[in-house]
C-alpha cells in the first residue's frame, strides 16, 4: 500500500509512521469495492436464474470431489478450522492489540476485526436470504448446517487475511516489495481457505467466488477508510517508542 513519499516519516522504534493514501490508492480503492459488490450481485442473479457461473458448478465440484486424495482432505479440515470465524477474530484481536500496544492508531488497529465482523454479518444475512441448498451429502466430507450461499469460510478469510495483509503494509513497512509480499501472502491465504471449501464438497464454486467478492470489499473499504481518517485525525504516529 502506497504513501505519499513527501509525507513519509519513520518512527523511533523503526516502524513506519502511516501518511494519507497516495491519490491513486483513494481512486483504485473505491473501484475495486464496486467491482467486488458487483460481481458479488452478478453471482447472486445467477444463483436465482441459474446461468452465468452457476452453469459451472457441478462440473468444478466433480473434479474436486473425483481428484482429492484421504490427505487433501485432512489439510482442507485443519484449513476449515483455521479459516472459521472464532478463530480468524482471535487472530484479529490479536493483531489489533499487538499494533495499538505498539502506538498506533486504535481505529487502524482495529481495522482487521471490524473487516471480519462486517464480512461476517454480510454473509449471514446473504445466507438467509438466498438459502441456497448445499451440494448432495454423498459429496461432503464434513458435516455442515448453514446455508451455501455465500461460502462464509471465502467472505470471513478475504476479509481478515486482506484487512491484516494491508494494515500491515500500512503501519510494518515502507518498502514496496515487502508490502507487495505482505498483501500477496493474505491474498494466497484467503484463496487457499476458499479452495479448500471445494474439495471438502460443501460448497459450490459460486459460493466460493462469492464470498471472496463480498470479503475483498468489506477489507479495502475498511482499511482505506481507517488509513484515511486515522491520518486526517493525526492520530497514527506511536504514543511511545517500543522495541521492534
Amino acid at each position: 500500500m502506497a504513501t505519499d513519499a513527501a509525507g513519509s516519516e519513520r518512527s523511533r522504534d523503526g516502524y513506519a509512521a502511516a501518511t494519507a493514501p497516495a491519490r491513486w490508492v483513494l481512486v483504485a480503492a473505491p473501484a475495486i469495492v464496486v467491482a467486488a459488490l458487483a460481481l458479488f450481485v452478478f453471482i447472486a442473479e445467477d444463483v436465482l436464474d441459474g446461468g452465468g457461473l452457476i452453469s459451472r458448478d457441478e462440473s468444478v465440484l466433480h473434479w474436486f470431489v473425483d481428484h482429492r486424495t484421504d490427505a487433501l482432505v485432512r489439510a482442507a479440515k485443519v484449513a476449515g478450522v483455521i479459516g472459521s470465524f472464532v478463530p480468524l477474530a482471535v487472530a484479529a484481536l490479536v493483531v489489533g492489540a499487538v499494533l495499538w500496544r505498539r502506538g498506533w492508531s486504535l481505529v487502524l488497529a482495529a481495522a482487521p476485526i471490524v473487516s471480519l465482523c462486517l464480512a461476517g454479518l454480510a454473509s449471514t444475512i446473504a445466507k438467509t436470504a438466498f438459502d441456497r441448498p448445499r451440494p448432495p451429502a454423498e459429496f461432503r466430507a464434513v458435516d455442515v448446517t448453514l446455508a451455501a450461499f455465500p461460502s462464509g469460510h471465502a467472505t470471513d478469510a478475504a476479509a481478515f487475511f486482506l484487512a491484516t495483509a494491508f494494515v500491515l503494509a500500512i503501519t510494518v513497512t515502507r518498502r514496496r516489495a515487502v508490502q507487495a509480499v505482505l498483501v500477496a501472502v493474505g491474498a494466497v491465504c484467503a484463496l487457499l481457505i476458499g479452495v479448500s471449501r471445494l474439495v471438502l464438497g460443501v460448497h459450490w464454486l459460486s459460493d466460493v467466488v462469492a464470498g471472496w467478492s463480498l470479503g475483498t470489499a468489506a477489507a479495502v473499504a475498511i482499511v482505506v477508510a481507517a488509513w484515511t481518517w486515522t491520518t486526517r485525525d493525526r492520530q497514527t504516529m506511536p504514543r511511545r517508542a517500543s522495541a521492534p
